[in-house]
């Protein structure tokens, strides 16, 4: 089995948001998507500070992984199928046939702390033993919410975190990423016995 101290599930605004600061920190970290993200559909993101002149969700997405990598993220393209959540190190099962040959990584993958950061993959999440209500922060209704989850992500299950609109954030990309940051600086707080301090 390979072991990495940081799995995220999720590779969309707060699942790479999160990654950014954990690896930043020097934990290493691994970022498994489906490449199937809804920012990816966004033709042009507005409401981001910065942003003035608009950004497409597939430039963001190849900006933010870039940036991961750059600190020493890594990228597995998966489908997770399912989760052990409840021993103190946690295991991600992925369908065999759908991993990407990029890395070489055995099955399961384990982790010390796991942070779920997908808004469509409920049975999952259902399946690991966590309950789920509509996010009415939503309009379309169509998302979900891990019930019991604060905006700081921490679910009753130690080393598991929640982050983007999981966590019943509005359906908003830089309240999203900061959720997602914030969770990612928790985990490296937590991690190097001291407040993790990224100054810009």
């Amino acid at each position: 089995m390979r072991h990495v101290d940081v799995l995220i599930v999720g590779g969309g605004v707060a699942g790479l948001s999160c990654a950014l600061f954990t690896s930043k920190a020097g934990l290493s970290t691994l970022v498994i998507d489906n490449e199937d993200s809804q920012i990816s559909d966004v033709k042009q993101i507005w409401n981001f500070p910065g942003i003035v002149e608009g950004i497409s969700g597939e430039e963001w997405l190849s900006a933010a992984r870039h940036q991961v990598q750059k600190y020493g993220g890594q990228f597995l393209t998966g489908q997770v199928t399912s989760l052990d959540v409840h021993s103190p190190i946690k295991k991600v099962f992925l369908e065999p046939n759908k991993i990407s040959t990029n890395y070489e990584w055995e099955n399961p993958i384990t982790t010390t702390y796991l942070v779920l950061s997908v808004n469509l993959g409920y049975q999952l999440l259902e399946d690991a033993g966590f309950s789920l209500a509509v996010n009415e922060h939503v309009p379309s209704r169509k998302i979900r919410y891990v019930e019991g989850v604060q905006y700081n992500g921490r679910t009753h299950i130690a080393n598991v975190y929640i982050a983007g609109l999981l966590a019943h954030l509005p359906s908003q990309t830089v309240i999203a990423s900061g959720q997602g940051a914030f969770v990612g600086i928790q985990i490296a707080s937590q991690h190097l016995g001291k407040a993790f301090m990224w100054h810009d």
